[in-house]
């Protein structure tokens, strides 16, 4: 019976290889891949036939395909996450159709282009998508050797043709893909880099930090004159103590001889009451001598009417009666002198009563300063204590400000010594700062660095992608500027790129499509974009002269050049994300 058993042809003679291929619907990068997988017509027509052995297992297909799929937990939990498995079927069943109607064309090839970008979006690694491809080939392929087991021949053409259009989608697919993965890749560390160029807070802080240290600076020299003068204040504060001190002993001892001048005021006091009743004591016994002068008088007055009456008695007696009646002479000659006496006698005292008025009236008067300075005089004592226990409190109060001068000197002192601390830290602060600039500097150009890498790789971008492209460059430009002014990029004028020859301006400048050079933000772009080197140039060149303000200044003019590109940008890459 074996001499019926159809034999294949070698495997040499299924491999045949073409320089070209008679499919021409596509574009040229599509067809380098047909030519190398040695795809043509035939293989197509081949593909096309062994539909008509799969139509019927497709769905049996697509069920084997999923339930495998679902017996791995990562895609399972991919497919949870982006869709379900009736979807999946419907879009399984629309590829396979395509597939096997095998009309390789713009459509066709945009169907696994939209694979490629879904895989990619939804993280599906190649690894996956490759094993989950060759999965359904395998079930294809199985079900064709089975079916054509019989027809050696025809089973290894299908196979083949089969095989070869799976392995053009896998390039198509793989090859997006990982554009796609590439492009997300290079927009993440664009993105990346273009919030780390926004970190312009490191030049704030290293201002700010300078002001800190020459305020801690003035502060420190402050309080050193702080410390000057309450250093003096304490020493006057301990002199006046001291000399407080020595007043309060001489109060204390002024205290003691006033407290004696007050008591022997008081004395006099006293001494003066005792001379004032004297003095009425006085003017009541004149007043009782004036009464028995008055009785003398009034005797004298009696004894001469008496010395007048023996007289003329005697007279009358003749010879008996002249004794007697000198006698009576006598008498009344003593009686005369008396009242001569008498007279005299009243005139002294009357002159006595007078000046004793006066000397009453003049010791009333005296009486009543001395009453006045015996008051004053106790007034004072109260007075003078009160003064001496001010002094007391006062020598106390002078003696805490002494003591508390002393301690706020020391506390300045540590004040002092803190901001001095505080100033080498503001120091230590700045050198961090600058160096964590600097690190954060080098890892944007290392960023780019790896960012540039990817130009390298066959990566096509479209106008929107240059768009972002050129909005990185122009923020890395931009941000070289930047780290220049504070002394960690080092740029000579003359490696400044002009406007035309940097990526955005090769871009502009390049050949475009219509729809993009038409566009209104594309034609404002130009100038802006000019400026931004003008200032870039200008800023490099003044500090290379060390005029620092001039730089800055320049900066900050390209700063608002490279908003406005930043803002055309955006709006070209809106608007063309619409086309």
């Amino acid at each position: 019976m074996g001499i019926f058993i159809k034999k294949t042809k070698t495997w040499k003679e299924y491999m045949s290889f073409s320089h070209s291929t008679d499919i021409s619907q596509i574009e040229e990068r599509a067809k380098e891949k047909l030519m190398f997988l040695s795809i043509n017509q035939d293989t197509l027509n081949h593909v096309r036939e062994s539909a008509r052995i799969l139509n019927p297992y497709k769905a049996e297909i697509i069920h084997q395909f999923y339930e495998k799929l679902q017996s791995v937990d990562h895609l399972k939990q991919i497919i949870l996450e982006h869709s379900t498995i009736d979807r999946l079927r419907q879009t399984m069943e629309r590829y396979l159709d395509q597939f096997l109607h095998a009309d390789i064309n713009h459509e066709y090839i945009m169907t696994r282009i939209v694979i490629g970008q879904v895989h990619s979006r939804i993280h599906l690694t190649a690894e996956h998508f490759i094993s989950a491809h060759h999965l359904l080939i395998h079930l294809m392929t199985s079900i064709l050797m089975e079916k054509l087991y019989q027809n050696p021949h025809q089973m290894m053409q299908m196979v083949l043709a089969v095989q070869k259009l799976a392995a053009y989608d896998q390039q198509l697919i793989v090859e997006v893909y990982m554009e796609e993965t590439l492009k997300s890749f290079l927009f993440g560390v664009s993105d990346l880099l273009n919030h780390t160029t926004r970190l312009d807070t490191t030049k704030q802080l290293i201002m700010s930090m300078d002001k800190q240290m020459e305020e801690s600076y003035s502060v420190t020299a402050a309080t050193e004159q702080m410390s000057a003068s309450i250093q003096e204040v304490a020493n006057h504060a301990v002199r006046v103590a001291e000399g407080t001190d020595e007043a309060v002993r001489s109060a204390d001892q002024s205290k003691v001889e006033i407290d004696e001048a007050l008591d022997d005021i008081s004395r006099v006091g006293d001494v003066y009451y005792q001379v004032v009743e004297q003095v009425n004591q006085l003017d009541n016994e004149i007043g009782h001598i004036q009464q028995v002068v008055k009785i003398i008088k009034e005797i004298a007055d009696q004894t001469n009417l008496l010395a007048l009456n023996a007289s003329i008695e005697a007279a009358r007696a003749g010879e008996q009666g002249r004794g007697f009646s000198v006698v009576a002479s006598e008498v009344r000659k003593l009686a005369e002198h008396t009242k001569e006496q008498i007279n005299q006698i009243t005139s002294n005292m009357n002159s006595l009563r007078h000046v004793s008025a006066k000397v009453i009236q003049q010791i009333k008067q005296t009486g009543e300063l001395v009453g006045k300075t015996v008051a004053g005089a106790q007034h004072a004592r109260e007075v003078i204590a009160q003064i001496v226990s001010t002094m007391k409190e006062i020598s106390h109060s002078t003696s805490q400000i002494a003591a508390m001068t002393e301690e706020q000197s020391a506390v300045i002192t540590e004040i002092t010594e803190r901001n001095s601390v505080i100033h080498d830290h503001s120091i230590h602060t700045r050198e961090v700062a600058k160096e964590t600039a600097k690190i954060i500097y080098d890892l944007s150009i290392k960023m780019d660095e790896y960012r540039n890498s990817f130009f390298g790789i066959n990566v096509k971008l479209n106008s929107n992608d240059l768009v972002r492209v050129a909005k990185t460059d122009h923020l890395i430009w931009k941000w070289k500027i930047y780290n220049m002014l504070l002394g960690i990029q080092t740029i000579d004028s003359n490696q400044v790129i002009s406007y035309e020859a940097c990526r955005l301006g090769k871009w502009y400048y390049g050949d475009l499509p219509p729809f993009v050079k038409e566009n209104s933000a594309y034609q404002e772009l130009e100038e802006p974009h000019k400026l931004v080197h003008h200032y870039a140039k200008i800023a490099v060149e003044n500090y290379e002269r060390g005029n620092i303000h001039g730089a800055e200044e320049a900066l900050n003019q390209l700063e608002q050049a490279s908003d406005q590109v930043i803002h055309l940008l955006s709006k070209l890459e809106d608007n063309l994300s619409k086309k």
